[in-house]
Formats: structure tokens, C-alpha cells, sequence
């Protein structure tokens, strides 16, 4: 067997990806993934998920036979789920791994055909871009800009005159089925870079506290793995994304599918979820982006404070040697007791190089310090402009308000920040209320800022104030701590 039939072979056995998809049990642990853990953006409770194990086990075997727990640390052995500690407590998120498993499935699933008149038309346009990129000829690229361009005006005379054809309802349909499979493995791939991210830097994590290994080697380590990840697929297709976000398309690609969602097209030959796939699209993406780079910048953070702290590092150098001198002398003492000098640097942090003792002071006793607390009591009363302006913080503070939230709660299922603001007393309905809505919004509530609300606010002087505001949407009660 050649050496790359060698490196097939070894790929085979040793993909987790793979062996999650040929495992035996894969018939009920790949749904189950896909259920709780596939569309999650965030890392789910060890609690919540082993019930989750325990009843897809005994749905699909009749009987549970080994524990939810044994069950999820054997997958993280296999490298199909990774873990993170939250508040003490942990909690699983998919591999990367089983992200590329379940997007096989996804993609076998789909079963559409790979060959489209839409398909085409992507192609042609990466082949034509590929061939301005490599050829080195700047006369030859003006002539094809120009040929483009007369192409481009000869059409706009044909579609003005009325010559040229508009494109057929099956064409569209093409074209939006393209567009949405092109798209809907992007946040997949975002959340596979994502999980990379994280496994990687958790390694070198474990690597520090296990062994401590040399500043140099683990800056060395942590660029290894961040020019890899940069080399993934996921990796390149972050970094086109970051790109198109910079050179402003995305703003163009916004314009474009409002366009197309206002059109009788899409109310007619489009289902809701394809509209709100496209009307989604970028905010997904976004959404995505944004994880990976709060990843990146989480971990970056935690490398920066590992190779600030030097100091500390030699605080527990000096700390460790001490304890070690301080119980070699008591064993010593104990062993042979007698009055002996020690020449040399006995604690391995060096010397102090001086020449009169008298001059060296390593402590000074400065006494007992004592610290006395006064409370003084004032026998005036607050002001009416002071007891005015504590009722006006109390009735506009987020505590208040989450308050009228859970009210109207009870009743409904939703809630918006316009409707809080008009069931709040006309004392209060100030500025500082309408603060403390978008910050419980931010909080516990989302934030739409395609649409927008206008509310009456209580002015100081007798002219009408209003205010516009996104519009803000509660839907569960607000729990407060303290």
C-alpha cells in the first residue's frame, strides 16, 4: 500500500467525525444531537442534557443500562462533546467533530442535486474572477473591464427596449434555493471554527496547568494553532466573511433582500421560512461572526494574563523555596541540634549585596493599627427637592419597571417597552424610565431595530415630549438578584 492509501486508512480510523457516524448507537445519539445541540449557540447544563440522553436511550433501546453521566464522559473521550465549566457548574457543547458528522447528514438529507442553472452562474462568475486574480497583465484586465461593460450596457438597451426576456418563476426558485444552501452551512462552519477555537486553547490551557510549560514555547504553541485554524476551511470562510463586512457589501446584500422580500414574487412563490431565512441571512451570520470572535478574544485575554504575571510567578517562586528552607532547617535541627552558618544562596533568589549590616532593614513593627468608625446623626430632614428626586430614581429604577414587565406578563404573552412605559404611573414616565426599559431589554428581553415605537414621555415644562425607541420585547418574567 502506497503512503497515501497509508494516510487514507489511518484518516478513516482515526476521524471522530466519522466514527461518531459508523458507531452502532449512532441511530439515536446523531437525532439527539441535532435536537438539543446542533442549532444551540450557546453551551447547554450537564443536568438538563442527561435527561435528555436518558430518555433518547430508553426511547430507542427500551432499557438504560448505563448512566447519563458515564455516557457523556465516553463521548467526550471520543471527542463528540466538549465541555466548559460556567459558575461552578458544568456543561456540554458539540465538537467540531460532530459539527462536520451532523453537516454530512444535513447535506445527505437535502438530497438536492448539485448541478443548477444557479449553480452554473456561481461558477462561471468564480472562474471569471479567478482569471482577472492570475493574470499578471494590467492592459488585458482593462479589456476585459471594458468588454463587461459593453456587455453591461448592450443589456440595459435590450431590458429598456423591451427586447431582453425577465427571467422565468422556476429561474427565481433556482436562484433562492441556491442562495439559502450556499448560505445555510455558514453558521455551522462558524460554530465548527468556534469549537476549534475553544478545544485548542483549552489544550494549552491544560498544558499550563499541568507541567507550566516555558512563555516562549506557549506563545510558539498558541501561533501554531491560530495560523492552523486560519488554514481551515472554517477558518478561510471567517475570514471572507470579515472581509465582505468591511468593504461594506454587507449593507448592499441588506438593500438587496429587503428588495426582493417586498416583491409579489416572494409573496407568491416563496414560503414564509425561505423569507425569513433571507430576511435573516446577515443577522445570522452576524450573530455567528461575532461568537467566534468574542472566543478569540476571550482566550487571547487569558493568554495575555498568563504572560503578564511574572510577578506573581516570583511571588511563588520566593513562597516555595522559603517553605522548602523553613522545613530542611526543622528536620535538621531536630536530627542534629547545634549552631551552624550556611554559606551561599540558600533560597535560589539571589543575593544581596551589601556592606554594612546596620543598613538593611528587612521589617519594621509599626505598632497595632486600630480603626474607628463614627456614625453622626442629623437632626434635619431631607429637602422636598431631595425626597422629589429619591421617589423620582426609585419609580424610574430598572427594579420598578421589571416589576410593571411581570404585571403585565401575567396576561399576556408578550410585552413591548411602549406598552411598560404606558402602564407606568405619569409621575415617572420620564427619560430616566425609558434607560432603565433598554436595559432590562438588553438584559432579559430582544431588541427589534427594523421597527420602531414612539412614546409620550412626562416633560418638566408643559410641551409634549416624544421619544423613539426600538422596539423592545419582553416575553418571561425578570428575576432581579437582590
Amino acid at each position: 500500500m502506497n503512503p497515501a492509501s497509508d494516510a487514507l486508512v489511518e484518516a478513516l480510523e482515526s476521524s471522530p467525525a466519522l466514527a461518531l457516524l459508523r458507531a452502532h448507537s449512532r441511530t439515536w445519539i446523531v437525532p439527539l444531537f441535532m435536537e438539543h445541540l446542533e442549532d444551540s449557540d450557546e453551551s447547554v447544563s450537564a443536568e438538563w442534557f442527561h435527561e435528555r440522553v436518558t430518555a433518547a436511550r430508553a426511547a430507542a433501546v427500551g432499557e438504560v443500562a448505563q448512566e447519563a453521566a458515564d455516557l457523556c464522559r465516553d463521548w467526550i473521550d471520543k471527542k463528540w462533546l466538549s465541555t466548559e465549566t460556567r459558575g461552578g457548574r458544568l456543561r456540554y457543547r458539540l465538537s467540531h467533530h460532530s459539527l462536520r458528522a451532523l453537516s454530512l447528514v444535513r447535506e445527505t438529507l437535502a438530497g438536492e442535486s448539485a448541478v443548477s442553472g444557479a449553480r452554473l452562474e456561481s461558477i462561471t462568475h468564480a472562474v471569471h474572477l479567478l482569471a482577472d486574480m492570475v493574470n499578471p497583465d494590467r492592459a488585458a484586465q482593462v479589456q476585459r473591464i471594458d468588454a463587461e461593460i459593453a456587455a453591461l450596457q448592450q443589456r440595459r438597451a435590450a431590458i429598456a427596449s423591451g427586447e431582453a426576456s425577465l427571467a422565468t418563476v422556476d429561474e427565481m426558485r433556482q436562484q433562492v434555493r441556491e442562495i439559502l444552501a450556499m448560505t445555510r452551512g455558514l453558521p455551522a462552519d462558524f460554530r465548527s471554527l468556534k469549537a476549534k477555537v475553544d478545544d485548542s486553547h483549552q489544550g494549552i490551557a491544560r498544558r499550563v496547568m499541568a507541567d507550566g510549560p516555558p512563555k516562549a514555547e506557549l506563545v510558539e504553541d498558541y501561533l501554531r494553532q491560530h495560523d492552523y485554524l486560519a488554514q481551515s476551511s472554517e477558518g478561510r470562510a471567517f475570514a471572507a466573511f470579515s472581509r465582505l463586512l468591511t468593504s461594506g457589501q454587507a449593507e448592499r446584500i441588506r438593500a438587496d433582500v429587503d428588495l426582493i422580500v417586498r416583491q409579489e414574487f416572494a409573496r407568491t412563490h416563496m414560503t414564509a421560512a425561505e423569507c425569513e431565512d433571507l430576511d435573516t441571512m446577515i443577522e445570522t451570520l452576524l450573530r455567528a461572526e461575532l461568537e467566534v470572535e468574542q472566543s478569540r478574544t476571550r482566550w487571547s485575554a487569558s493568554l495575555r494574563r498568563f504572560l503578564t504575571r511574572s510577578a506573581h510567578e516570583r511571588h511563588r517562586h520566593l513562597l516555595r523555596r522559603a517553605e522548602l528552607a523553613l522545613h530542611t532547617g526543622s528536620e535538621w535541627v531536630q536530627r542534629e541540634p547545634q549552631q551552624r552558618y550556611l554559606q551561599g544562596d540558600v533560597l535560589g533568589v539571589g543575593s544581596l549585596n551589601i556592606s554594612d549590616i546596620s543598613q538593611v532593614q528587612f521589617w519594621h513593627d509599626t505598632g497595632d493599627t486600630s480603626v474607628v468608625f463614627e456614625a453622626t446623626e442629623h437632626a434635619t430632614e431631607l429637602s422636598d427637592a431631595d425626597r422629589a428626586a429619591l421617589r423620582l430614581a426609585t419609580g424610574t429604577s430598572p427594579r420598578a419597571l421589571a416589576q410593571t414587565v411581570n404585571d403585565l406578563l401575567v396576561d399576556r404573552a408578550e410585552v413591548t417597552g411602549a406598552e411598560v412605559l404606558e402602564h407606568t404611573d405619569p409621575e415617572f414616565r420620564r427619560l430616566g424610565a425609558l434607560v432603565s426599559i433598554l436595559d432590562l431589554a438588553v438584559r432579559f428581553g430582544a431588541i427589534d431595530a427594523e421597527h420602531l415605537d414612539s412614546v409620550e414621555l412626562a416633560p418638566e415644562a408643559d410641551l409634549p415630549l416624544t421619544a423613539t425607541l426600538p422596539r423592545v420585547r419582553f416575553t418571561e418574567t425578570i428575576q432581579l438578584k437582590g
